[in-house]
């Protein structure tokens, strides 16, 4: 198994550190399409499956919008580069890898908890997916500080159980840090600082966050939710039932390793 951080297992901490993947070249013009796709732009014609930030909105708030991979044709060739998904066979140690979604995380200069993004877990916002074979690779676009409002993970939570009143879209992050202490007292915290082109990859079952960020300068980065051969789909009988039908449809959910 590749192993980039021997201080950062992904088995055993839940999350790792890749080296920097990406060249200076490719991510400014990758950066350049996302914001294109933030003012609306889509090259393509497709638009993404949710925004939820629009133009007019508060410009410090956290701008996050899915699937902006179907939006331009350079964003796409971003993601199916292939050093990049090289590294995620080798260090998940899978045989497929299949990008499902993504996301464009862009935070401006955080006004109070404008910035923040509260604990979770993504396996709590999938009830159609297994718990194995399912993770998230963070692409820095911008190089991430401990100012910058980095996204913060706790080693070794993809062990634990589920944990009720965590969620994403609280910002209240005192909060939540009362509900943690409630159930795992000792729990350590680890900052993802990377340099621009530089990946971080966790399981759908670590608890991560991400703080304000205090910096003039945005923090960007492009999130790929992949699944791997050991991923499952779940049979579901709610209005989830057919969400993963586009999976037999690689114009939306490209496999990238086989």
């Amino acid at each position: 198994m590749f192993n980039p951080t021997p201080s950062h297992s992904l088995n055993k901490q839940g999350f790792c550190f890749l080296p920097r993947i990406f060249r200076s070249t490719k991510i400014s013009t990758c950066r350049s399409a996302l914001w294109e796709i933030i003012n609306g732009n889509y090259e393509t014609g497709v638009k993404p499956e949710n925004r939820f930030w629009e133009t007019g909105d508060n410009p410090n708030s956290l701008i996050k919008i899915d699937k902006p991979h179907l939006c331009n044709k350079t964003v796409w060739d971003f993601i199916t580069d292939k050093r990049f998904t090289t590294l995620l066979s080798e260090t998940t140690s899978s045989k497929k890898i299949q990008i499902w979604h993504t996301q464009l995380v862009w935070k401006p200069t955080s006004k109070g908890s404008s910035g923040n993004a509260g604990w979770h877990r993504d396996a709590q916002y999938w009830p159609f997916w297994s718990e194995r074979g399912l993770y998230t690779a963070w692409i820095a676009l911008s190089n991430v500080t401990k100012n910058s409002g980095p996204v913060q993970y706790i080693v070794e939570s993809n062990k634990w159980g589920s944990i009720d009143g965590l969620d994403f879209f609280s910002k209240d992050l005192s909060s939540q840090h009362n509900i943690l202490a409630k159930t795992h007292k000792d729990y350590k915290i680890t900052k993802g600082i990377l340099s621009e082109g530089q990946v971080a990859i966790h399981s759908s079952l670590t608890y991560h966050s991400s703080t304000a960020n205090k910096n003039i300068e945005p923090r960007i980065g492009l999130v790929v939710h992949f699944c791997t051969d050991q991923a499952r789909k779940i049979e579901l009988k709610n209005e989830n039932k057919n969400y993963l039908d586009y999976l037999q449809n690689q114009k939306i959910a490209p496999i990238i390793f086989q």
